[in-house]
This record gives structure tokens, C-alpha cells and sequence, in this order.
């Protein structure tokens, strides 16, 4: 059977090519890395057995003296989110190529050097490795934004920055005062830290420590005020991949730790519901009265993820289910939404809602695939947005009622800001720049309809999904008699 290694590595192959050979092929060559990693990744799911616990695995030691291996694998938790990254990672390479004038060889270099540590990340089988690569993810995509931003890009990177370093630390802290709990040997992958028996005052503090670090990282409502301003600040490119996949490794972290604070969370799942309800009605709100494309999709990605967080709380087999799949869903909603903007903000040079009116009678395909997408965030039928938030508001229904009207709230609010978003943007009168404009190019289109094909895919035809999603949540949940 053939190693996840190969798949971690295949990006630092095409990044050491990049580095090697002359500029003007970095992009092609970055794309056909991009390219061959989700072309292996799909001959792993289709070998992959989801009968067993783990395949494809690859351990070897780093620190013999506390028994501490790099411990990587494919199991159905993480099939979901490599598949996410192997998917948007092409997308956001495929948004760069028009700036291919601008770019070094460094920025392809550090788009694969992320590609390999994302799916480092979501393959580690235990919780040192979960650690390093939740930390080394980050970086590729820290310097892509401070050597490609904005003009106040380094103002939203010193807040990111101290959000992360807090966040970090509290996430380590945990981790070493779990392992200082363990009786029977020092656990070396997740089975043996969910054997850990813990009391629940234990779990309350590990749950504290990781709660938070990863609510900065998603982010979740109230550690959120560094989100709006990266995402208009940052390199679009690398805020595609941002907002796809590196904002789904906090809600990915609630998962992975689930069995170990169980107790905590039904303890505490009054109040920690309630506080994702507030950061999905505040965020829809918020959204509601942007005038700048960027801030209106950073507050939208608010509380969607504060939706999936509450998914995970409700500590239920719908909720938790719906989670998974609304992360895989949102992330290429989220990968298409900013892919547009990137496209209108390239040709306009503005961010305003107000300022790109009248692009759909220029360029009807753009907003024929904008459309789609919208759809899809609004979580209509027959659209991936819909499978994912039905079931968590059948979870939140088993919790409380009045948590799943709640939150049921933000699909109208949503629905309201995401088409007034719509009809701003690309209707109306044209103003000489919207209706001259450049066509979008080949890449971008290529991008656009592989996006919206999936959107609409996994919306017709959710159910293999559903069941992977089913035994992923089956296999790491311990299976009580609350859980419904």
C-alpha cells in the first residue's frame, strides 16, 4: 500500500522544480503539481477502504526519549478535508496566473510548501503531529500575505499574529496537560489519547485551551476582529485558500479532540450553542451592511463557521455529520465567492459592492456562475449548502428548538445580504470601466465551472458522501445513548 508520505512530499517536489527552473514556468509548473497531487489523492479514495480505521499510514520517531513519532494516515475524517485542499489549492493557483507578471518564484514555492503542510495537517494521527502542522500550515500562507498584500496588509498581520501566538500557546498548553494525564504509557496516536480517563474538571481546562485556540484560527464569534481585515488586506489568491481551507482547521481541531472533552461539551452545551447563535446572527448582521466585497464575505464565512461549530456541540450524529459535510461544502462555496470577487476587484481596482454595478450584461457567464454559487451559500435545495445545514438544524432541533429557529434565522439573513450582494454587483447601471472590461480569462472560467459543477453535484447526489461523513463521525465518537 502506498505511503500518505508520497502525498505530503509531491508538493515540495514541484516547489523544488519551481525554485530550480527559470520564472516563467512557475505558475505551469506549480499547476501541474497542484494538478498531479489531487489526481493522486483521488487514486487514494479510490482505493480507500472505509471499513478500516486507518490506510495509507507512515510513522517514524522524532523524539525517541518521550516515545513521540511523526505519525501521518488516511482515515474517512481527513479524506474530507485533504479532498478540500487538493481541490481549492489549483483554484487559488489558477486566480494568481494574471498576476504571473508580479509574482516571484518564492510565491509558487510557498503556495506547494502549503499544500504539502495542509495535508500533513489533516493526516496526522496524533496530536504532536495535529500540533507542528497546525503551525506549520499557517506560515506558507503568513508570508504569501505580507510579501503580496495590501498596502495596510502589515497592520492585519500583526493582529492575526498575536491572535495566533495567544491561540498557540493555549492549544500546547492543553496538549501537555493532557499527556501529563496519561497512566498506561504515553499516547502515540488518537485511540490511545481517547483511552486517557479523564475527570471533567480535566476536561473542562483542556476544553478551555482548545476552544479558544481554535476559535481564533476559524474563526469563531468573539475572537474574529482579525478575520475582516486579513481577508481585505491579504494576497486574493492566498485568501481563496484562507477562507477555504485554513479557516476549517479550527472547526477540524473541535472534531478531532471531540472524544477527549465528551463530558465537558454536554456539560457545557447550553452555553457554548448559545454563543456560536450569537456569532451567527451578529456576523449576519454585520455582513448586511457591507459596502466592501471582502468584509461582506469575511462576516458571511463568520457564521457559517459559527453554524458548523454549533453542528459540533450539539454533540449529536446529525449535527456532527452535517459539520463535516458543511466544511467541505463551504470550503468550495468560499474558494468560488472569493474567486468573483478577485476577478471584479482585478478589473476595478475597488472593492465596492457599489462600485462594480452592471457586470452581468458584459459578462453574463461570470455572473451565470456567480449565481450558482450564491445559491449554494444560501444553502438552497439541491445544493451542497442545503445537505450540511439541514442536518445541524435537525441537531440543534434535539438540543433545544429554539437553537434551531435561531440559527435558522441566519439562512434568511443570509439570504438577504448574499443576493443584495448579487443584484448590487452585477446589475444596474454599468459605469464605463464594468461594461469595457477584460473577459475573464480561461483560468478563472475553468475554476468557476469546476466549482459550481460541485456545488450542484453534491447537492443532487449527497448520499456517498453522507455515509462517509456517517462512518467518519462513527469512527472517532464515542457512541453514547445522548447522542442521536
Amino acid at each position: 500500500m502506498i505511503s500518505i508520505l508520497y502525498l505530503i512530499l509531491l508538493p515540495l517536489v514541484f516547489g523544488l522544480l519551481i525554485s530550480l527552473l527559470n520564472k516563467k514556468w512557475s505558475s505551469g509548473i506549480a499547476l501541474a503539481g497542484a494538478g498531479s497531487t489531487l489526481f493522486f489523492f483521488i487514486f487514494f479514495l479510490s482505493q480507500f477502504d472505509s471499513s478500516k480505521k486507518i490506510e495509507n499510514e507512515f510513522s517514524m520517531p522524532w523524539i525517541p526519549g518521550i516515545n513521540v513519532d511523526l505519525h501521518f494516515g488516511l482515515d474517512s475524517l481527513g479524506l474530507f478535508m485533504i479532498l478540500l485542499s487538493t481541490l481549492v489549492v489549483p483554484v487559488g493557483i489558477l486566480a494568481s496566473i494574471k498576476y504571473s507578471n508580479y509574482r516571484r518564484k518564492s510565491y509558487y514555492v510557498l503556495m506547494m510548501t502549503g499544500l504539502s503542510a495542509l495535508i500533513g495537517f489533516f493526516s496526522a494521527q496524533n496530536d504532536l503531529t495535529f500540533y507542528v502542522f497546525f503551525e506549520l500550515a499557517l506560515l506558507p500562507f503568513y508570508f504569501m500575505v505580507l510579501m503580496y498584500g495590501g498596502a495596510d496588509r502589515n497592520r492585519a498581520l500583526f493582529k492575526f499574529f498575536i491572535y495566533t501566538v495567544f491561540g498557540s500557546f493555549l492549544m500546547l498548553a492543553a496538549i501537555i496537560y493532557l499527556r501529563s494525564l496519561a497512566t498506561i504509557g504515553i499516547p502515540s496516536d488518537w485511540s490511545m489519547l481517547y483511552d486517557i480517563e479523564l475527570s471533567l474538571k480535566s476536561q473542562t481546562w483542556i476544553l478551555a485551551g482548545l476552544f479558544i485556540a481554535f476559535a481564533i484560527k476559524s474563526p469563531l464569534f468573539p475572537f474574529h476582529t482579525w478575520q475582516a481585515d486579513l481577508y481585505s488586506e491579504g494576497d486574493r489568491p492566498a485568501i481563496i485558500i484562507i477562507a477555504a481551507v485554513l479557516s476549517k482547521m479550527g472547526v477540524f481541531g473541535l472534531l478531532r479532540f471531540f472524544n477527549v472533552v465528551e463530558d465537558a461539551i454536554h456539560q457545557y452545551q447550553t452555553p457554548l450553542i448559545v454563543l456560536c447563535i450569537i456569532g451567527i446572527l451578529y456576523a449576519a448582521l454585520i455582513a448586511w451592511r457591507q459596502s466592501s466585497m471582502t468584509r461582506l464575505l469575511a462576516y458571511s464565512s463568520l457564521s457559517h463557521m459559527g453554524m458548523i461549530a454549533a453542528g459540533i456541540f450539539t454533540a449529536s450524529l446529525s449535527g456532527l455529520q452535517g459539520s463535516l459535510f458543511q466544511m467541505l461544502s463551504h470550503g468550495l462555496v468560499a474558494a468560488g465567492l472569493f474567486m468573483v470577487v478577485d476577478s471584479i476587484m482585478f478589473r476595478t481596482n475597488s472593492s465596492s459592492i457599489y462600485g462594480s454595478s452592471g457586470i452581468a450584461s458584459s459578462q453574463p457567464r461570470l455572473a451565470t456562475y456567480f449565481f450558482v454559487l450564491c445559491l449554494g451559500a444560501v444553502g438552497l435545495p439541491l445544493t451542497s449548502g442545503f445537505i450540511g445545514e439541514f442536518d445541524i438544524l435537525l441537531g440543534l432541533t434535539g438540543v433545544k428548538l429554539i437553537f434551531a429557529l435561531l440559527a435558522g434565522l441566519s439562512i434568511i439573513l443570509g439570504a438577504i445580504y448574499t443576493f443584495r450582494f448579487y443584484q448590487k454587483s452585477m446589475f444596474g447601471e454599468a459605469n464605463s470601466t464594468n461594461s469595457n472590461w477584460s473577459p475573464i480569462t480561461l483560468n478563472e472560467e475553468y475554476a468557476l465551472i469546476i466549482l459550481s459543477i460541485l456545488v450542484i453535484a453534491l447537492g443532487f447526489f449527497p448520499a456517498s458522501w453522507l455515509d462517509l461523513a456517517d462512518q467518519a463521525v462513527s469512527s472517532f465518537v464515542q457512541i453514547k445513548s445522548k447522542l442521536q
